[in-house]
This record gives C-alpha cells, structure tokens and sequence, in this order.
C-alpha cells in the first residue's frame, strides 16, 4: 500500500520581507516568526536549550537539500530507499521544508530559525517522484533512523492503510528511546492515517491562525496534539517558503521533542509524551491539545536514567529475542544483559549481549532479561510465554462409571507434559478378547453406553497436541459392558 505526502509549501518570500520583533529570546533571522514561536511557548524554552549537535531528527520524506544554506553544517549522510544509495538529496521540496521547520540554522542573518536549530538533521528519501510512499520502505527508513542513533524521527506523510509491520517498526523504536513523530493529514475527518494514528507515534494536527484546529485538519482522539500550521521554512535551491499543513505542523513538534530530549538524555518516550500531554493547552477535536515547550521542558525536567527492559521476538526453539532498554543510545549509558531461564520463581543466568537465540534446553521455561549499569537501578523484563515443549504422556488415561447400558462414563486424560496442549478424546468400542483396533463411536470426555455396546469393551484414546506435534495414549479397557 501507499502513503499520500500532506501538502506542505504555499507561498514563496523573499528574505527581505520581513524582520524579527524584538524578543530577548527569539533568533534574530529576518524571516523569524514569532506569532507562531510564542504560541507554542518556544522563546522561553530557547533559554533553557536549543537542542544539541549529539540529537538528530531524521527526516522521513522526499530527502533534503544539504546545500541549502539555512541548513549548513545541519544535515547529515542520509539514505535514498527509492533509489537505493546514499545520495538523499530532495527533488520534490517537501522534506527539504520539513527539515528547515525542524532544524534550520538560527542567527546566521538568512531565513528563519528552526525549532531545534542546534541538532541535526538525517535525511531518509522515502518518498518517490510521483509522490508516494510504500510503507513497507517507511519502516526500512525508521529503522534505519534508530540503528544509526536518531533520536526523533519525523514522518510528515499519511495514508490509511494499517501496515503491521510499519507499527510493529515503531513500537520497536519507541522501545529505542527514539520518539516518533507523525502528520495526522490534511482531509478534515476523522478517519484515522498511518502512522499517525499508531498508539505507540506521536501525532499531530494543524491549528489555524484563531487558535482552534483548521478545518483541513484531521481530528478525533487518535491525533494527540496540535500546533499552528504554517511556519516559515526552506525550500530547494536556496529560497524560503511558508510550510503549511499538518506536514508543517509535525516537524515543529518533532523539534520540541528534540529540545525535550536534548536536555533530558535518559528519559523514556513515555516520560516525554507524558509530559508533553500534562502541559498541552486544550483544543477542541484533539486528545490533549496545543504543544506548550517551555511548560513540557520544566515538567519532563532531567529524570535519572530508569531503565523500561522489553523483549521482541517468538519464544521459540531458534528463534531470536531482542532486548530493548527503553533508553536512547544517544545517552551513552552501556547496559549489561543477563538473560534468565525461569521454572516458577527460580531463575538462572543462560546468556549475556541485546540479543538470545533460544536453545533446546529452554523448553518448558520462560525467558527473562536483566538489565544494569553502573549508576542504574537494575531492571528486569515481563517474562515470555513459556517455549514450547514436546507432548509426553506420563500416566495413562482413565474411565471411570459403571459398564451398563444406560449409565455414563467419565474419561480422564492422564497426566502429560508440553507446553500450550490442546486435547481431543475418542471413545472406541472393541472386542472382548481383544481391543486392538475397534471402532470410533463418540467424541467428548462423557459417553452414555448404548444397547450396540452390549458384551462389548470400552477405551478412550486422548491426543495431546502442540506446535511441536501431536502424541496418543490409550486407556485401559473397561469390563465387558452388560
């Protein structure tokens, strides 16, 4: 399936129309907006960072134009997934406008400023010529964002289609420490868009110039914030624009997220989204509302490193588990797993390093991992489910009631080990000189012994089964039926 890009630049300027109010916090760019810096609170948060060089957004979209001159010195060695190599340069316009919003360089006496002006950018061409991306080649670019150290990744693209392996790709960021950013659209309803719409992104909508949601924006409480809607950024080949949409809105966010993240290295997406919900500004049509940086900066503060242990992976002989800690490698804390085999409440250390292949001997244990590091409170995952065990039959199953006509027999299925059984129970009539063989009259754990029994014998035959397979054990026969 495909993702639909959101509109994004409407209107060209040139550097010379306009100039910055006087602000003791604002840039001092001639084209610095600052109706839209104050709404969101960003002059005070600018006195407590401007971001760092160590905090890269990536910039999921058409690529970038690293020559632009508001974004020297910004943009990092990226990647073209639509064509394959490293050359991610923009020729559409729509991230080159995305990355200006996010991150343009600020006091250089050119353009604007971008909200994170000290980080920096990686650009992730994902979005081909005729205007479209595959979501399969957004999540390649998503991961490829968080295996090399991005901390926030912005996705001004939307469509409807639910890709499972486009959320499971976030999930798995989020448990990174890398914060996912993402437009809501541009359609004015409330049908959800992908990624937006994922619990585990963080999604944006569009506010317009009287402080409600513009009428384009999409809505509902799957889109959590809001922000204004047109901001002053670069376009390709060296000019400015106005950046509108919910294109234009999501890399703003995505830049207070960074400011966010710069100043509190160890804290967890959810402690991020957490204090970004606590301090919005409500707005109607939206679950938590206008983004405030400044009040999210004091509420996030700087949280000592906690880590949130997760495991991705099947629990399966083979296979392997990955463990996440839940915190940016960007903070440069070096975890030590321990990997812990668990029969009830005894554990044992089986393997050390982020990742475990699962052994044979780990049948019929569950699989844990511990995590520490020096000044770190040591944490440990949820377990998994158990990993699957071959079906064995310990003990024979059983019939209990009396061999009459009329009365009913009880069937019990024996004791048996394995992982996950299922069981299915067969009643067989045979001879009484011998009960091999027979013939199958019943299914189910009771059976009423019926007048064509008479001077016959009875068994059941249970099968256990698993993934792994399927074992039959058989009853002792019952007396001769009377």
């Amino acid at each position: 399936m495909v993702l639909v890009r959101a509109g994004l630049v409407t209107a060209v300027f040139a550097c010379a129309l306009a100039a910055a109010v006087a602000h003791a916090a604002l840039p001092t760019d001639p084209l610095t907006q600052n109706a839209v810096f104050e709404a969101v609170d960003l002059p005070r948060a600018w006195d407590i960072t401007t971001g760092s060089p160590d905090v890269v957004i990536a910039v999921v979209d058409s690529g970038v134009d690293a020559s632009h001159p508001d974004l020297a010195g910004a943009v990092e060695e990226g990647y073209d997934f639509v064509d394959g190599d490293t050359d991610a340069a923009d020729g559409n316009g729509h991230g080159t406008g995305v990355a200006g919003i996010a991150a343009a360089r600020a006091n250089n006496g050119i353009g604007a400023a971008g909200v994170c002006w000290s980080c920096r950018i990686l650009p992730l061409r994902v979005l081909g010529p005729e205007g479209f991306a595959l979501q399969t080649t957004m999540a390649d670019a998503i991961d490829y964002a968080v295996d090399h150290g991005a901390a926030v990744v912005n996705v001004s693209l939307y469509g409807e289609n639910h890709d499972v392996r486009l959320e499971d790709t976030i999930v798995r960021a989020r448990r990174a420490g890398v914060v996912v950013v993402a437009a809501a659209g541009n359609e004015g309803a409330t049908t959800r868009e992908y990624p937006a719409a994922f619990p585990a992104t963080i999604s944006v909508g569009a506010i317009a110039e009287g402080g409600g949601l513009a009428g384009y924006s999409n809505r509902g409480r799957w889109v959590k914030f809001a922000v204004p809607s047109c901001v002053v950024t670069t376009q390709i080949g060296g000019g400015f624009g106005a950046g509108c949409g919910t294109s234009g809105a999501t890399p703003l966010v995505a830049g207070i997220a960074a400011l966010l993240r710069a100043r509190a290295r160890f804290a967890t997406v959810s402690q991020i989204e957490s204090a970004l919900a606590r301090t919005a500004r409500p707005v109607a049509g939206v679950r938590f509302g206008l983004v405030d940086a400044y009040a999210a900066l004091h509420a996030l503060g700087q949280p000592a490193p906690r880590f949130e242990p997760t495991l991705e992976g099947m629990a399966d002989v083979g296979e392997t588990l990955t463990a996440y800690t839940g915190i940016w490698a960007g903070a440069r804390i070096k975890p030590a797993y321990a990997w812990q085999r668990c029969r009830g409440a005894s554990c044992a250390t089986v393997g050390t390093g982020s990742a475990y292949r699962v052994r044979s001997a780990d049948r019929g244990t569950a699989l844990q991992v511990s995590v520490s590091a020096p000044g770190v409170p040591t944490a440990v995952s949820a377990r998994t489910t158990l990993v699957p065990e071959r079906v064995r039959n310990e003990t024979r199953p059983s019939i209990v009631g009396r061999a009459l006509v009329g009365e009913t027999l009880r069937a019990g299925r024996g004791s048996w080990s394995g992982t996950a059984l299922s069981f299915s129970p067969t009643w067989i009539r045979c001879r009484v000189t011998s009960c091999r063989g027979g013939v199958e009259v019943a299914l189910g754990w009771r059976y009423r012994a019926r007048p064509a029994d008479r001077g016959r014998r009875l068994r059941v035959v249970v099968t256990a089964t698993n993934r792994l397979g399927s074992v039959t054990a058989v009853s002792t026969p019952t007396a001769r039926i009377r």
